[in-house]
């Protein structure tokens, strides 16, 4: 069978790959593998899917997104893949060119093809791309791209490339029971052929030979009619079908949609009116809480500090001002008696009649004592009065003092504590402030964010939608699956009918003999090809993860379910079998082995991530045995999974034609981010 090997990849402003780079895998002296190194980050996946993508073009998008959309971290989007230096120097376009050649059994070189597939990123639509194809010994170039698709068909064909070019570790989750698996499993091995010549004869026993011919007797006739009713319902549940992958794509479009809303709603910081209501609200709660901070301090300033400030004096202060009050009150009699004595004087002695009038050494007499008798009323001072005024001018000023000297007084530790939590408050109530300025001055992010918001809506509607239609097409397929089972019984017990009436004797019956004959062809080659699949991935596995004391093997069912054959005769389903994950990734790497080995055209193998969750012994079978088993490989590794110093890079260098690392230079986030590959494996020349 021939085989199919990459010569060659170009690759020009993609991903991490400014400029253009050049990978030359072409095999040497025999050697006919590759390794590639990069640490993690370093653009080994971008590589691979810039393989996938200059062999299979457009459709390879649609199928790294399928393959990568349950990962946030390494999830495809062939929009964003354009590198960031090119983009800023004004680039708009990225280039892959492949090279691939198809040689004979016997080794030697019978044709090539080169094809060349520019990925142009415009603003407002999806990246376009434009191919073109030449052949060797052809000067001109092919740019129709359905002719480019046959020709690249002709070399390496979508459905081999799908299962050859693949992340190990993300390969081991794969499901082999899933349709469209199913269905590259049967392009790969031959058998999708033997379908479409069933359904070729098919259609020309219900369609044109009764054009032809007529339709024959009514046991023929009805037999037309189950016919046409099997197509009928076969095309409806294809529609289904193509339906239901149709809205799992639209479902994972738009569930990655919503996270790249969510994404840019983070990194635009957008403004929901929400965070600014609650933003005001907390203001006018820490303003009244300040106001209420700076009213107790006001009045410890003006009265509760000054009094403790006094201490002891503020008693003594307290009692001075007492006596000063007495002195004042003293002072106030006395000038309001004193003055007044000579005319009291005059109104006791004058005026009085003859008979009782003193003489006048009695009335000096009396005078005096009267004078004395007044005088006493405030001479001498009373005890306790100050000497002298100087604190306050009048009473009640003395009095308003001593009331605020008998006020409770707040603790220097309160006041200390209060003039912090101002502080606080101070700083918060300027940090919402300048928050609510941003929140009220950013109009774009409000904008955005409301629009943002919006389109967050209206996926979330799309997905209910897209959701409820899938349920309702599910119901479908059950109810036109159990009608199409019972349609083709029915369409067997008529044949037989049909057959008795005119065996042999018509076209109907020899293209209806045809039609059962590659049935039960494409049923033996099924049976046939999947018991060798069985056998190789079974002495694969059990050899590779030396696990032959508990199995016998494994084996596939028609819908290439996997069952373990145990020792003691049981059968287990190998979703039950507890497998580490390691063993898991063995399975479906020895699974594409079988089929390499047994796919009418040989591809070659490209394989990411090829050993991270394998211990060293498997490592090392599966170097040999899987890897570097075929007639090309391409691996890309870290150097924790091969190392460059170790026995294993030892044993497989032999096989080597080329090495490369890839090397990753500034911040993966910046616009200056870059990879320079180097002809050596992590400074390992071979």
């Amino acid at each position: 069978m021939p085989e199919v090997f990459i010569e060659s990849l170009a690759v020009e402003n993609f991903g991490p790959f400014y400029g253009e780079h050049f990978f030359d895998f072409r095999p040497a002296d025999g050697r006919r593998a590759t390794l590639i190194g990069g640490k993690n980050g370093a653009g080994k996946t971008h590589l691979l899917r810039a393989l996938y993508l200059a062999a299979v073009g457009s459709s390879g998008a649609i199928d790294l997104k399928k393959l990568e959309s349950s990962s946030d971290t390494t999830r495809f989007l062939l929009e964003e893949s354009l590198n960031r230096k090119a983009r800023l120097k004004g680039t708009d376009t990225s280039t892959l060119t492949i090279v691939l050649t198809q040689r004979d059994t016997t080794g030697t070189t019978s044709r090539s093809i080169t094809v060349d597939r520019k990925i142009k990123y415009r603003p407002n639509s999806p990246p376009a791309f434009i191919s073109r194809a030449k052949l060797s010994g052809e000067s001109n170039w092919t740019e129709d791209d359905e002719r480019v698709q046959r020709l690249r068909d002709a070399f390496l064909p979508r459905h081999l490339a799908r299962f050859f070019f693949f992340d190990a570790e993300r390969g081991q989750s794969i499901q082999l029971g899933e349709r469209e698996i199913t269905e590259g499993i049967s392009r790969v091995l031959g058998l999708f052929s033997y379908s479409e010549l069933e359904d070729d004869l098919r259609y020309l026993t219900t369609n044109r030979i009764p054009r032809m011919f007529g339709t024959g007797t009514e046991a023929e006739r009805k037999l037309n009619e189950i016919q046409i009713e099997i197509i009928r319902c076969q095309k409806a549940l294809e529609v289904s079908v193509s339906e239901q992958d149709d809205l799992r794509r639209d479902l994972r479009d738009t569930e990655s949609a919503l996270a790249a809303v969510e994404d840019e709603l983070k990194s635009i910081g957008a403004i929901d009116p929400a965070e600014v209501e609650r933003a005001q609200a907390r203001r006018e709660a820490v303003a009244q809480a300040r106001a209420k901070l700076q009213s107790v301090l006001e009045g410890a300033w003006d009265i509760s500090l000054p009094l403790a400030l006094l201490g002891s004096c503020r008693n003594e202060l307290f009692d001075y001002l007492l006596r000063e009050e007495r002195r004042r009150d003293w002072e106030s009699k006395r000038s309001s008696v004193e003055p007044r004595i000579p005319q009291v004087t005059r109104d006791v002695f004058e005026g009085v009649n003859e008979e009782h009038r003193l003489q006048d050494s009695q009335r000096t007499y009396y005078e005096n004592r009267l004078v004395s008798a007044l005088k006493s009323l405030f001479h001498p001072p009373p005890a306790g009065m100050s000497d002298r005024l100087f604190v306050v001018e009048r009473n009640e000023v003395s009095a308003q003092v001593r009331l605020r000297l008998q006020t409770s007084t707040v603790g220097i530790a309160d006041l200390s504590n209060a003039s912090n939590e101002l502080e606080k408050k101070t700083s918060e109530l300027r940090e919402l402030d300048q928050r609510l300025k941003q929140l009220q001055q950013n109009v774009f992010a409000l904008q955005r964010g409301n629009e943002l918001r919006d389109k967050r809506d209206l996926l979330l509607q799309t997905k209910e939608k897209i959701e409820r239609r899938l349920e309702g097409i599910t119901a479908e397929r059950t109810s036109l699956e159990a009608k199409l089972h019972e349609l083709k019984r029915e369409e067997a017990n008529q044949n037989e009918v049909v057959q008795r009436i005119k065996k042999g004797k018509d076209l109907h019956s020899l293209a209806q003999a045809y039609r059962e004959a590659v049935a039960d062809i494409k049923q033996k080659a099924a049976v046939q090809l999947r018991d060798q699949v069985s056998q190789i991935v079974s002495g694969l596995w059990l050899d590779i993860t030396e696990r032959g004391d508990e199995f016998l093997g494994m084996e596939f069912d028609q819908l290439w379910s996997c069952y373990l054959l145990r020792r003691d005769g049981t059968k287990q389903l190998w979703e039950e079998a507890n497998t580490s994950a390691g063993q898991r990734q063995v399975r479906i790497l020895a699974f594409t082995e079988a089929l390499r080995g047994l796919a009418r055209t040989t591809p070659p193998l490209v394989i990411d991530a090829p050993l991270g969750r394998l211990d060293k012994e498997v490592k090392e079978n599966v170097l040999d045995k899987l890897y570097l088993s075929g007639h090309q490989s391409i691996i890309l590794s870290t150097n924790s999974e091969i190392e460059p110093n170790s026995t294993l890079f030892e044993r497989i260098a032999p096989k080597l034609s080329r090495v490369y690392t890839l090397n990753a230079i500034g911040d993966p986030h910046s616009n200056s981010y870059e990879v320079r590959v180097s002809a050596d494996f992590f400074k390992r020349v071979l």
